[in-house]
Order: structure tokens, then C-alpha cells, then sequence
């Protein structure tokens, strides 16, 4: 019995052995990534699987999930066998039709008579928040083609880090996967900084986001002065008595900030070194991640197939996104409405309102209730909502609370219990997160 087989159970094996066969009967196989960290590292993961199976390959990324854009996504190429990651459940319910389909998600989703081949962690008893994301989906399927595609292990990590699923520990299939393959890897326990020196890791560091600090070189080179560290210092140079002299300074600022454990937490966490790679996992994420929420995903897939020629093009769309991104916190701190069960944003960029909405919550608002971010287009508004792992354990499901709102008003939404997201009509932003509120607020009376 394959290792693969052996962790995720035959009836799941056989729906990826079903996949697998689809796949050696097409010359040519079309991708579809959802556009972020987590897709982006699934796409590498694909990509790389195909071509070693001598496909042809298009890729390409889905940023809106309402039925209707991912139908005329399908329609663009019909009669090419379409591989969904990290998206798609929920999705095909608009392709039903379409038989030439395989997905692979782990989201929430509604049963729909589809013809597609729809494979979701869920389905086979696997918690898709927290133990199996996009790319764990991707790293079964590839070890379903062949035990020797392990060496791809290091972007199926990028994947789960991106999808905040190493938050609290890692977990379900995501940690039987590094178990079993656990030789391919080194693991290190560190301080959560990234970059070439402590004080460039500190002015970009969004996970964790220190207010104050993150984004304000002056700021943090005077900690660094009075903790006797030298700010051109590289991280991994750091001795064991800086790394714990800033690691009590940085949990105090998030104490502070009034953060909860969960992001106190991230201050140190385990990180890996692979074989054949120059940055460690955490790295690899945070640089997929970075140039997929600034439009730039293919550059980060070419690099990380191996074109070295794109190594600073990477690196400066990594630092572009985390100057971008830290600029849009520090402007929304200021303009979160809170209501009495939920709290609200507008944030200037569709494809950051989700990562906002992440360093928010976990970082600088009210640890109390979920909070949404909202962007609204010519026609339309999006929108992600974030809540925390306490809020789950208390009985919150933001991917229930969306879609039944989302859909009250005349959009679609859906996601995780922590994490989700959606589309409503432009002009519907106070009815709808009015409705949340009140959804909110009648099933906190029930818990009680």
C-alpha cells in the first residue's frame, strides 16, 4: 500500500485514482487556482505534477466565486479537461452539465447534481479549515500520480502557512502528510521574523503586525538600540539570548494591542528548511502569497519551477504587497464601525480585504466579534469576514452567517467557519451587515 493510500483511507485514495485516470487520458489539462497563497502554492504544486506527466498545461487564476463568472470561466475552454483548486465545490452546481471537470477543494459547499468530479477534504470526515487546505488537496493528488512528486512537499507547506492553518498547531491531514514525510524536511523553532536583517523583518512584519512597529523603521531600530541588537543582524544570526530578549519585547506589544493567544502565539513558530530551497517555509509563503495578492502569481509559479532569472522580480513583488498591505491596516484601524455583535471596514483593494481582514482580527480589533471588510466595485461589493479559533470553539461559523446573509440580500457567500467571504449588489453594505448583526446576535441568545 502506497504511503498516500495508507494516510488518507481507500475510499479517498480511489476518488484520486479516479482523477488520476481523467488526467493520463488528456494531452492537454487546464488549471484553475483560486489567486491566493494558498492556490497560488496548490497551481506550483499542479503544474509541476502535469508536466512531469508530460501534459500540456494552461493556467489560470479565479478571483470571483459566484457561479456565473466561474461558469464563463469553464465555457472559455470547454472541451479541455479542467482541474479546480482550492475552489470549485461549490461552484459546479453552475456547470452541471460538464462532465470534464475535477476538483479539488476543501471549503463548505452546498450538494449539487454537477457531473464534475468534485473530491473536498469534508467529504471524507477532514476538518477544511484547520487539518486539509488547497494545496494539502494538490500534494494528494500528486502523490496519487507518484510517490516520487514528495519533493514537492515544501509548496504544499506554503499553501497551509498562506491558509493559516499552522495557526495553533498543524493539524488533520496536514500534519499525517509531514509525518510521513518528515525526512524530506528540518524543523526549527524560531521567532516569527523574515528577511535579510532583523530590522527590515520587523518593519515588514504583517504576521505578527506590532502597531507601532510594523511599518515604522525609526520605531523599531530604537528597540533594536536599546536591546543591544545590530539592526543589519540577519535573523537566523540572532543568539539564543536576542532571540529571547525581542521575543519578550514583541509579546509585550501584542499584550498591548490586545491580542488574543492565538495570534500571541505566532511569535515563535515552527518553520522548516528544505533540501534544494534558500528560504525557509515561512518565506516561500509569505513570497507566494505576497506576489499573488499584487497580480503577479505566474511570476512566483515560474520562479519556484526553477527560473532563478526571476528572483528579484519576486522578491520586489513580495515587498511591494507588504508595503501595500501595511499602509491599508494602519488606514483601516481608524475607520472600523463596531456593532454590537460585528465590526466592519471598507478596504480599498478586493484583493486585500481578505488579508486585511485577517491582520485586523487577529491583531489590532476588538477580539470580541467577527469582523468583515468590505470593497465595493462599479457594480458590486466584496467582501471577507474573519473571526477567531475561540469564536469557532464557541459555536461561531462565519461560512453559515455569510451565505445565509450574502444570499438575503442577493448575493452568494460561503467559506470557512473562520474565515469567508462573498459578493453582494453594490448599495446593499448596511442592509446586509445589518442582517449579520442580527444573525449574530440571535444565536449568541441560543448558546446562552
Amino acid at each position: 500500500m502506497s504511503s498516500v493510500k495508507r494516510i488518507i483511507g481507500t475510499e479517498f485514495h480511489n476518488k484520486l485514482e479516479d482523477a488520476v485516470k481523467l488526467v493520463e487520458t488528456e494531452d492537454y489539462i487546464r488549471i484553475i487556482a483560486h489567486y491566493d497563497g494558498d492556490g497560488t502554492s496548490s497551481a506550483i504544486i499542479l503544474v509541476k505534477t502535469l508536466l512531469r506527466m508530460g501534459k500540456k498545461i494552461h493556467l489560470s487564476y479565479i478571483k470571483s466565486l459566484l457561479g456565473e463568472d466561474f461558469r464563463k470561466m469553464i465555457l472559455e475552454y470547454p472541451d479541455y479537461l479542467t482541474i479546480v483548486v482550492d475552489a470549485g465545490s461549490d461552484q459546479v452546481g453552475y456547470t452541471p452539465e460538464f462532465e470534464k471537470i475535477i476538483v479539488l477543494d476543501h471549503h463548505f459547499y452546498k450538494p449539487s447534481p454537477a457531473r464534475a468530479l468534485n473530491i473536498n477534504a469534508r467529504d471524507f470526515g477532514i476538518d477544511g479549515t484547520r487539518g486539509a487546505c488547497g494545496s494539502t488537496m494538490a500534494m494528494v493528488f500528486s502523490l496519487a500520480v507518484s510517490e516520487s512528486n514528495s519533493d514537492l512537499i515544501p509548496f504544499f507547506v506554503a499553501g497551509m502557512i498562506a491558509d493559516k492553518q499552522d495557526l495553533g498547531g498543524i493539524s488533520g491531514l496536514n500534519k499525517l502528510i509531514l509525518d510521513e514525510y518528515s525526512s524530506l524536511y528540518l524543523n526549527e523553532r524560531n521567532i516569527s521574523l523574515e528577511g535579510t536583517t532583523v530590522l527590515d523583518a520587523i518593519v515588514y512584519s504583517t504576521d505578527p503586525f506590532f502597531n507601532g512597529l510594523t511599518g515604522k523603521p525609526d520605531e523599531a531600530k530604537k528597540l533594536l538600540t536599546g536591546l543591544k541588537i545590530p539592526h543589519d543582524t540577519s535573523p537566523e544570526k540572532l543568539t539564543e539570548d536576542q532571540i529571547r530578549s525581542l521575543e519578550k519585547k514583541l509579546t509585550a506589544r501584542l499584550l498591548l494591542q490586545g491580542c488574543g493567544i492565538e495570534a500571541i502565539k505566532y511569535v515563535e513558530s515552527d518553520m522548516m528548511r528544505f533540501n534544494g530551497l534558500d528560504y525557509n517555509s515561512k518565506e516561500v509563503s509569505s513570497i507566494i502569497d505576497g506576489n499573488a495578492r499584487v497580480g503577479k502569481n505566474s511570476v512566483a509559479v515560474q520562479f519556484f519551477l526553477g527560473d532563478q532569472n526571476l528572483r528579484e522580480e519576486v522578491i520586489n513583488g513580495w515587498k511591494t504587497y507588504k508595503t501595500r498591505l501595511i499602509d491599508y491596516v494602519y488606514r483601516s484601524i481608524s475607520e472600523i464601525v463596531s456593532l454590537s455583535h460585528v465590526q466592519f471596514f471598507y478596504a480599498p483593494e478586493s484583493e486585500m480585504a481578505g488579508k486585511i481582514s485577517d491582520l485586523l482580527m487577529l491583531y489590532v480589533a476588538d477580539q470580541s466579534k467577527p469582523i468583515v471588510g468590505f470593497n465595493v466595485s462599479d457594480d458590486k461589493t466584496k467582501l471577507s469576514a474573519r473571526g477567531t479559533i475561540r469564536m469557532v470553539d464557541n459555536g461561531l461559523n462565519l461560512a453559515t452567517v455569510l451565505r445565509a446573509a450574502c444570499e438575503e440580500v442577493g448575493g452568494s457567500g460561503g467559506g470557512h467557519d473562520v474565515a469567508a467571504g462573498g459578493i453582494i449588489p453594490k448599495g446593499k453594505e448596511k442592509e446586509f451587515i445589518e442582517l449579520v448583526n442580527r444573525i449574530l446576535k440571535e444565536s449568541s441568545k441560543k448558546d446562552d
